[in-house]
């Protein structure tokens, strides 16, 4: 089952199902509105997505052309992220320009931040400045592996992988 969030005007954006081929989708906004919503209600509202995933793949619902232009990040704005992707050397070097000494833990031991969000650009969306020509730093970031850990743990429990991707 592939789950994505299309722009609708709102800031969460609406729920569809993308067939298996990732060339049509059809609406779920019926089932939940957003796909925050079906993360709350998970366990009920799963297997609904997944009949209707069937169905779709079947050419038995309504469907449309999915386009990945019109996709928002899946969770246009999450609660939190973590990141456990910190690159050591990175680390060093960023320590290092605030004079800050780099425990040698950090060479052995995982390495991983939480962020606070507001919203995420979706994938395709252009980054408007204020001032093009200020020094400015950009991380990009591509979850194919960010949940809510208590989704995951959850759906994790019962043999299923967990992840969302972007397009």
């Amino acid at each position: 089952m592939k789950l994505a969030t299309l722009k609708n005007g709102t800031r969460d954006g609406r729920l569809v199902v993308v067939s298996r081929d990732l060339t049509r989708c059809t609406d779920a906004s019926f089932l939940a509105p957003t796909l925050q919503a079906a993360l709350d209600d998970w366990a009920r509202i799963a297997p609904h997505l997944a009949a209707l995933s069937e169905s779709l793949d079947h050419g038995s619902v309504p469907a449309e052309r999915f386009h990945e232009h019109d996709a928002l990040s899946p969770l246009p704005r999450a609660y939190q992220w973590a990141d456990g992707s910190a690159y050591v050397n990175h680390v060093e070097l960023v320590r290092k320009a605030r004079g800050a000494e780099m425990p040698e833990s950090f060479w052995a031991d995982p390495l991983m931040y939480q962020g606070g969000s507001d919203a995420f650009l979706a994938p395709r969306d252009p980054i408007r400045m204020a001032d093009e020509a200020g020094a400015s730093t950009w991380k990009a970031r591509s979850p194919s592996s960010s949940t809510m850990c208590r989704w995951a743990r959850r759906w994790n429990r019962h043999g299923k992988p967990s992840g969302l991707s972007c397009w």
